[in-house]
C-alpha cells in the first residue's frame, strides 16, 4: 500500500521529518496514523484536523510546493514533478476522446437523425452508424418516426357540436391516427412547436367543414366512410401547407349522434321516416306490378279494337263491291235479277223454320224433311 511506505519523505504526502506527529515520521500515512511501531500509542488524532492538514498541503502544492511545512515540503515538491505530465496527457487524452464521441450517431430501425450544423438543419440519417462534425460545430436529434400517435377530438361540446348541411346539430367524437413524415422529419422538429395540438386543431376545423357540406342523416348511417376519408386528405393538405414534417394515416369517427337533448325526438323521426320509406316501397312494388298489366291490357283492346275495325271496313267493302256488280247485273236484265235476289232471300229465310205445305184439297200437310230423315238412324239400328 502506498500509505505504508516506511520510506521516510518518501510518501505521496511529505513527511520528511523525523515523525513528529505530522505524518513525516516513520510508518507515517495520509491520516496520520500510527504505523506498526507507533502501536503501542492509544491517542488517535482528531479526525477533522486531519482533514485541515490534507487541505493545507494541497494548498500548499498549488502554490508550487516550496513553502510547505517542515520536512513536508520537499516529499509534496518531488510526487507533483513526478506525476504532472503523464497526468496532464491523460486529462487530454480523455478530453478529446469525449470530444470525438459527439460526433457518432447510433440510429435504430424505428428512429431517423436529423443533424444540424450550428443550429441549421444539414441532412437526415437512417437507421445504422453514422459520424458528423464533433460537438458543437455539428449536432444531431433522435426522431420516433414509425411511433404511430392517436389523436382524440371531442371531448368537449366545444370541439364535438357541428353543424350539418340540413341546420341539424351531430355530436361527432373522432381520432386522427398519424406519424412523423418518414421524407422531411426535419420539419417536425423545426416548423411546429407542438405537434399533436397543430394536428388537433386542423382536423377540427376540416371536420366543420366536411360536415357543414353533408346532411345529418347520411353522416349516421350511410356516409360515414366518405367523411372519414374526406377528412383525412384535407387535413394531410392543410399539414403539408403548413410543412409540419406529419403524415396523417387515418381519421377514426367514434361516434356520431345527435345532441343528447333531443336524441329521443330525432329517434322518432328516424323511426317515422324509415316508415314512410317502407310505404313508399310497398307503393312503388305495387306500381311495379299494376302498371304492367294494365298497359298490357291497354294494348291488347286496343290490338283487338284495331282488328274489328279493319274487319268491319273490309266487309263494308266487300258489300259495297258486291252491291255494284249486282247493280251492274240488274242494270242488264232487270226482271231476272229481281226474281234471283228474291229466291236466294226466301232460301235465307225459311231454311231455319218449319215448313207446312198448303194445299187446296187436303189442307195444311207437314212438310216432311226427307234430308234429315235420311240422316236419323231408325230405333231397331236399320235405315
Amino acid at each position: 500500500m502506498p500509505w505504508d511506505d516506511k520510506t521516510k519523505g518518501s510518501g505521496p504526502w511529505g513527511g520528511g521529518g523525523s515523525g513528529n506527529g505530522n505524518g513525516g515520521g516513520e510508518g507515517g500515512s495520509p491520516w496520520n496514523r500510527p504505523g506498526k511501531q507507533d502501536s503501542g500509542n492509544k491517542e488517535q488524532p482528531d479526525l477533522e484536523e486531519q482533514m485541515r492538514r490534507m487541505q493545507e498541503r494541497f494548498r500548499q502544492r498549488r502554490n508550487g510546493g516550496g513553502g510547505g511545512r517542515k520536512g513536508g515540503g520537499g516529499g509534496s515538491g518531488g510526487a507533483g514533478r513526478g506525476a504532472g505530465p503523464l497526468g496532464i496527457m491523460v486529462i487530454v487524452g480523455v478530453g478529446v476522446l469525449a470530444w470525438l464521441s459527439t460526433s457518432i450517431v447510433v440510429v435504430a430501425p424505428e428512429q431517423q437523425a436529423a443533424v444540424f450544423r450550428f443550429g441549421k438543419w444539414q441532412a437526415n440519417y437512417g437507421p445504422g452508424l453514422h459520424f458528423h462534425l464533433p460537438a458543437p460545430l455539428e449536432s444531431h436529434r433522435l426522431i420516433q418516426v414509425e411511433t404511430r400517435t392517436e389523436t382524440p377530438i371531442g371531448r368537449t361540446q366545444d370541439q364535438s357540436l357541428m353543424l350539418t348541411q340540413d341546420e341539424n346539430i351531430v355530436d361527432i367524437h373522432f381520432s386522427v391516427i398519424w406519424k412523423v413524415d418518414t421524407q422531411n422529419p426535419e420539419n417536425y422538429l423545426l416548423n411546429v412547436r407542438d405537434p399533436e395540438t397543430t394536428v388537433a386543431m386542423v382536423a377540427e376545423s376540416v371536420m366543420r367543414e366536411v360536415v357543414g357540406k353533408t346532411r345529418l342523416q347520411a353522416i349516421i348511417t350511410t356516409e360515414r366512410d366518405r367523411v372519414q376519408q374526406q377528412v383525412a386528405e384535407q387535413t394531410q393538405a392543410l399539414l403539408n401547407e403548413y410543412r409540419a414534417g406529419v403524415q396523417v394515416l387515418q381519421v377514426q369517427i367514434g361516434k356520431a349522434d345527435p345532441p343528447q337533448p333531443v336524441i329521443e325526438a330525432f329517434n322518432d323521426v328516424n323511426v317515422a321516416e324509415q316508415d314512410a320509406e317502407t310505404l313508399t316501397n310497398r307503393a312503388t312494388q305495387f306500381a311495379n306490378e299494376v302498371v304492367p298489366q294494365a298497359r298490357g291490357t291497354a294494348s291488347r283492346l286496343q290490338q283487338e279494337s284495331e282488328a274489328y275495325r279493319d274487319q268491319i271496313v273490309a266487309d263494308a267493302n266487300g258489300e259495297a263491291a258486291r252491291f255494284d256488280q249486282i247493280y251492274e247485273e240488274y242494270r242488264k236484265a232487270p226482271r231476272v235479277t229481281r226474281e234471283r235476289m228474291y229466291l236466294e232471300t226466301m232460301e235465307r229465310v225459311l231454311e231455319r223454320s218449319d215448313k207446312l205445305i198448303l194445299d187446296q184439297n187436303s189442307g195444311a200437310v207437314p212438310y216432311l224433311p226427307l234430308d234429315r230423315v235420311r240422316t236419323q238412324p231408325n230405333s231397331g239400328g236399320e235405315r
